[in-house]
């Protein structure tokens, strides 16, 4: 179990798993996200990440999708929504999100840059 006491998801082709990295957590998705709407349960995960982070002092989640080969654009909306959830934390609640993509994945290279825009210096692209 990680320090956020998030449990693993595995549903349908995509499996994610929360962990402790360092002083930060690392939520790494692996396989695809096709479902009609994956917010069912991508929100409820991102959620519990950003309370846990605010609550804990948590700095750094690193995104690791180096793993999942497909993100259909509700996917993509869930996880801005995590991001803009980041515009109106207090200062000192704030962390980073960094992404960890694979470059060798088309939908990766076109799709994460624009959401390093949402909120200035809250997301980073690795």
């Amino acid at each position: 179990m990680n320090k956020l006491g998030i449990e693993s998801i595995k549903q349908g082709k995509v499996s994610i798993n929360v962990s402790d990295a360092g002083a930060g957590i690392s939520v790494a998705v692996e396989g695809d996200i096709d479902m009609q709407d994956p917010s069912v349960i991508l929100d409820p995960l991102f959620d519990k990440v950003h309370k846990g982070c605010m609550d804990s002092g948590i700095k750094s989640v690193a995104l690791d999708v180096r793993q999942l080969t497909f993100l259909n654009s509700s996917g993509i909306k869930a996880i801005a929504k995590w991001i803009m959830n980041l515009a109106g934390a207090p200062a000192d609640k704030k962390y980073v999100i960094k992404i960890v993509q694979n470059k060798s994945i088309p939908w990766q290279t076109t799709s994460l840059s624009t959401l390093t825009f949402l909120v200035p210096g809250a997301v980073q692209l690795e």
